[in-house]
């Protein structure tokens, strides 16, 4: 069932010229086109020395004619066979076609050689010379028109010889000129057609290798998305009734920063490598396994053996445990990792596509809450699949400008003491569904394209809100990989920025490291169009996912948000974390950014959070998240409205000021 790699692409014109059939080949395709000459040539040939029989008895006397007939019918009778054998045994090799068009020229030349024989006239010698224009259309090879032209003109001179110089001379002089148009006839009927054979096997070659093109990824080797599903479903058409099949999807960690700081040389590299590695990683499980590229990092695999769950993870364990060794590509010590998703036949879908679907989101579920480990499609998932569908459905029809609205959290500053802001906060209250989670309904609006309208939404509600707050107090939003990676989405909310009647500097788009990976490139310019109408932009979640150094310096950043995993790890492992914090805090004083630590609940937290120097702060220690009817009395409780000193960065001296 395991597939290998592909070798040879069809590129142009270029390809076309190497493309050379070999002598076998040609041989046995010219075999085929020669073979309904001949076998159409004998039919003639025989019926004409079956009717030749009875003009025997006609012109001659009984005993030269019962010999001249003897001959003629054995001749059809063999011929006949011949053809027979030529209609039966569908194409013949190239040797048994020749032996075969060598006899029926043989059995001709007899005939012509009994009649010169029974009854000797001159005239005869042109019907011997004649045979030649026969045989050059007729014979399969040029070495049986040689032969053919060698028996008939040395028996011609020979006959010629006997009757005298005169006809002798006459005879040469007649074999020459009908050889010379002969062998020209033979020549040019070979050719013609050894190049039109040719020319066909050089387009079946190239379209062979067009359909594997097709069909294979070039890069890997590997078999392509339409490859893959086309021999699914054919497994599942033509399997038995207890046929099981088992479909993983394996997604990449990491591989989007190796792509954007090294160059896609290196990603196409590592991408082979991977490929390599999945590939051995399943011969070490002793699976038989179709393995396919689906496109990007995202990677297919196909097993028909009966497994338990726990035989799907340790399999799937082993793949990531493979990729998880460091990587060496062009000297470059690269690291990733990767998340699968499996779904089986039929427990989790009769059709293909119900397979890839349950797989596609086991591999969500994992990448979601337990980055780099495998996941088993099960009954729980089904139940959060139908949610989900259902959830879609309804979005696709709900009034969303009327449907959604926000809740707001504050954000401190520890320094002073003051509320610096609040973070929108998206809700839905559907007619329909009832209030649905973030959690729940987020996910599906990007993968829909419906965050976009969602965003455009939070961003014209949350603006409207922030002009009854104070000039001091900002107002974070959060924008999403969809968001950022469409042009038309950054276009609509920087004409809502420049159209709002809030200053663009009170304004803080938040966005996440895996938003920014998604196409570094295309974040970057979307990220910069905002900073330069003078709004600020946030790293959320970081240390989630793809923290470095190496992209953090090239993003117009002013923010730079803890992931709350920090905070809620703080008393479990306080030591490390504090000093996870510690760092981040000194590198956003270096670079100068400001830091702010989210979801602290409690005075512990608060106390560990100020001393490892992060200035600011949001979570349930303060408030909940609180509609904007109830932001101006939160405001007024804290002391409001407060300077514009909130952002301005928080730079070294200050935080050494922090009790």
């Amino acid at each position: 069932m395991r597939k290998g790699n592909v070798t040879g692409l069809v590129k142009g014109e270029t390809d076309r010229n190497e493309v050379r059939p070999s002598a076998e080949t040609m041989r046995q395709e010219m075999a085929a086109a020669f073979q309904p000459i001949v076998r159409g040539f004998a039919l003639p040939v025989a019926l004409f020395y079956l009717l030749v029989i009875p003009s025997n008895f006609y012109f001659s006397s009984l005993v030269p004619a019962l010999e001249l007939s003897v001959v003629s019918a054995s001749a059809a009778i063999v011929i006949g066979l011949c053809r027979i054998y030529l209609s039966r045994n569908g194409v013949v090799r190239f040797e048994q076609l020749e032996m075969v068009n060598a006899l029926i020229l043989l059995l001709m030349y007899v005939n012509c050689v009994n009649v010169l024989m029974v009854d000797f006239q001159s005239l005869n010698l042109f019907y011997m010379l004649m045979m030649l224009l026969l045989s050059a259309a007729a014979a399969v090879s040029l070495r049986v028109f040689c032969v053919a032209a060698a028996l008939t003109v040395s028996t011609v001179l020979a006959c010629a010889a006997l009757m005298g110089w005169p006809h002798f001379v006459y005879f040469c002089v007649a074999s020459a000129t009908v050889l010379a148009a002969a062998f020209g006839v033979a020549v040019l009927v070979r050719t013609a057609i050894s190049g039109v054979v040719r020319e066909r096997l050089i387009a079946d070659e190239l379209r062979a290798r067009a359909e594997k093109l097709a069909d294979y990824d070039a890069l890997t080797g590997l078999p392509n998305r339409r490859h893959f599903f086309a021999h699914a479903e054919n497994a599942l058409e033509t399997g038995s009734r207890d046929k099981v099949l088992h479909l993983a999807l394996i997604d990449l960690d990491g591989f989007k920063p190796v792509n954007d700081l090294y160059g896609h040389m290196v990603g196409d590299e590592l991408l082979v490598q991977v490929a390599e590695r999945i590939r051995k990683a399943c011969e070490n499980t002793g699976l038989e396994t179709l393995l396919a590229r689906l496109g990007g990092d995202e990677f297919v695999l196909a097993i028909d053996q009966p497994l338990t769950d726990a035989d799907l993870r340790v399999a799937g364990r082993a793949i990531c445990e493979g990729l998880l060794e460091p990587f060496t590509i062009h000297n470059i010590g690269v690291s990733i990792s990767a998340s699968i998703g499996f779904s089986q036949y039929p427990r989790d879908g009769k059709t293909v596509r119900q397979l890839y679907e349950r797989a596609d989101h086991a591999l969500y579920s994992a990448k979601e809450n337990a980055r780099g480990d495998v996941v088993v499609f099960s009954p729980e998932h089904e139940a959060q699949l139908g949610s989900h569908g259902r959830i879609e459905q309804v979005l696709r029809t709900a009034d969303l400008h009327r449907e959604i609205h926000l809740q707001y959290q504050p954000q401190h500053d520890l320094l002073t003491g003051r509320v610096t802001g609040f973070e929108a906060l998206v809700r839905w209250e559907s007619p329909v569904l009832g209030r649905v989670s973030p959690a729940d309904f987020v996910g599906i609006a990007e993968r829909t394209g419906y965050i976009q309208v969602i965003s455009s939404i939070v961003v014209q509600k949350a603006m409207a809100a922030a002009r009854e707050w104070p000039d001091a107090i900002g107002l974070s939003v959060n924008l999403s990989a969809v968001d950022i990676m469409s042009e038309r989405s950054m276009a609509g909310i920087a004409h809502l920025v420049m159209e709002g009647d809030i200053e663009p500097g009170r304004l803080t788009f938040e966005i996440t490291e895996t938003a920014v990976m998604t196409d570094f490139g295309r974040a970057r310019k979307s990220l910069e169009m905002l900073t330069a109408l003078g709004c600020k932009i946030a790293l959320d979640d970081f240390g989630s996912g793809y923290s470095s150094f190496a992209y953090i310096h090239r993003l117009p950043l002013h923010r730079i948000k803890t992931d709350r995993s920090f905070i809620t790890r703080l008393h479990e492992d306080t030591e490390p974390t504090y000093k996870i914090l510690r760092a981040v805090a000194e590198l956003s004083v270096s670079l100068g950014f400001d830091c702010l630590a989210e979801g602290v609940e409690t005075e512990q937290q608060m106390a560990i959070v100020r001393s490892a120097g992060i200035r600011f702060v949001q979570g349930f220690y303060f408030s909940r998240p609180i509609g904007s009817e109830a932001v101006e009395d939160y405001l007024e409780r804290h002391g409001m409205p407060v300077g514009r000193e909130i952002y301005a960065p928080a730079w070294a001296p200050a935080l050494q000021q922090v009790p």
